[in-house]
């Protein structure tokens, strides 16, 4: 797994529960500055983390 948050670049990987440095992945590097984390309020459900492990 890939961080895609502005101005970071790790890597993650769940099994050996390590963080990496990995290759450059084509653009975009991550989510415009502009727009809040997960994504923008009235386009993610009220129940978006209950939903994460479905």
């Amino acid at each position: 797994m890939r961080s895609f948050e502005p101005g970071e670049n790790w890597f993650y990987e769940h099994t050996t529960q390590k963080f990496f440095h990995g290759p450059r992945l084509p653009d975009p590097q991550s989510r415009p500055l502009e727009q809040p984390s997960p994504a923008p309020p009235d386009k993610v459900p009220a129940d978006w983390q209950e939903r994460l492990h479905q």
